[in-house]
C-alpha cells in the first residue's frame, strides 16, 4: 500500500497529515527517507523520528457513547477534554464528528476504510438524533428543513415530534453544525442534541464513555 495509507492506518493520523511528515522528512523506510507515492509492504521497517511502527495484525471495530463537553480529536483544542482522555485505545480512529456540546454514538476503529465506506455522503447512510429543545414545540408550525447557508445546503431528511419539547431528526449527510444551522434558522432554540443510530449500529444502554465492540458486518 501507499506509504502515506499505511501511516493513517497505523497511526492516530490522517493522509494529509501522513503526507505532511513525509515532506518534512521524519518518515523513513528500510533507512532510507520516504519519498510521496511509495508503495510498501509489513515487511518494510518504517520509522518515524527514530521510532519503528508496528503494523497491527487485526481490525477492530467499536461503539462509543461520547459524552457531552468532549471534543472528537486527538490533539488538545484549549481547554475543553478530548475524547482520547476516556478511551485507553489511541490508535482508533473515529467516524462522525460530534461537536463539543453534543453527545451519542460514534464509531471507531482502526479500519479507515470501513469508517470511509459508513460516513461518506455518497453512501447515503441515515443517522439519527434525539433533540430536546427549550420551547415548547408548535405542532401547526411547519418547518424549513432545507435551506442554503454560508454557500452549503443543508437538509434534514426526516422530523418526526416525539413529545412536546424533543424531535427525532434524520440525516444521509454530515456538514459541520448541520442540525443547529437548521434549528437555528427556523428559530428553535436546542438544549441537547444526542445521535442514536448510525446505519444499524444504535446507541442502545450505552452508558456514557462507554466502549463497546460491534461487528462490522452489520
Amino acid at each position: 500500500m501507499r506509504i502515506n495509507k499505511f501511516l493513517a492506518l497505523y497511526l492516530p493520523t490522517s493522509r494529509r497529515k501522513a503526507d505532511e511528515l513525509i515532506a518534512n522528512s521524519k518518515v523513513f523506510v528500510n533507512n532510507l527517507p520516504a519519498s510521496h507515492g511509495m508503495e510498501i509492504t509489513n515487511l518494510d521497517k518504517v520509522t518515524i523520528d527514530g521510532k519503528k511502527i508496528l503494523p497491527l495484525t487485526k481490525y477492530e471495530y467499536y461503539a462509543f457513547y461520547k459524552p457531552k463537553g468532549y471534543i472528537c480529536s486527538h490533539l488538545q483544542q484549549g481547554k475543553a477534554p478530548t475524547i482520547y482522555e476516556i478511551i485507553e485505545f489511541k490508535y482508533l480512529k473515529y467516524g462522525g464528528r460530534l461537536d463539543k456540546d453534543s453527545e451519542g454514538l460514534l464509531l471507531l476503529s482502526n479500519d479507515g476504510d470501513w469508517l470511509n465506506k459508513i460516513f461518506s455522503s455518497k453512501n447515503k447512510i441515515e443517522k439519527k438524533y434525539v433533540i430536546s429543545v427549550k420551547d415548547k414545540i408548535d405542532r401547526s408550525k411547519k418547518l424549513r428543513l432545507k435551506i442554503n447557508d454560508k454557500g452549503e445546503h443543508l437538509k434534514i431528511n426526516k422530523l418526526k415530534i416525539l413529545n412536546d419539547y424533543k424531535y427525532e431528526a434524520t440525516l444521509t449527510s454530515g456538514k459541520n453544525h448541520e442540525i443547529r444551522r437548521i434549528f437555528e434558522f427556523n428559530n428553535i432554540k436546542i438544549k441537547t442534541l444526542k445521535r442514536v443510530q448510525i446505519g444499524n449500529y444504535k446507541l442502545g444502554k450505552l452508558s456514557k464513555g462507554e466502549l463497546s465492540i460491534i461487528n462490522p458486518n452489520e
